[in-house]
């Protein structure tokens, strides 16, 4: 079921890049976080677990370029 909901919502929201599904662990206390920070930003909690990931990313990259 979760798999057509995805699908539904890609043709109905006109998206072109389509995204794999992939599921991961965590505890659920930082995953409710996650969700309510999404929710405040009103966005996705996919797209805002993206960007959290990609700032984290370039906040370590700048800390080795630091060193």
């Amino acid at each position: 079921m979760t798999f057509s909901l995805y699908l539904l919502y890609n043709i109905c929201m006109k998206i072109k890049e389509r995204r794999p599904i992939c599921a991961i662990r965590m505890k659920p206390d930082i995953l409710h976080q996650a969700r309510v920070a999404a929710i405040t930003q009103k966005k996705f909690l996919g797209q805002w677990l993206e960007e959290a990931i990609a700032e984290k990313i370039d906040r370590e990259q700048q800390s080795i370029k630091e060193a």
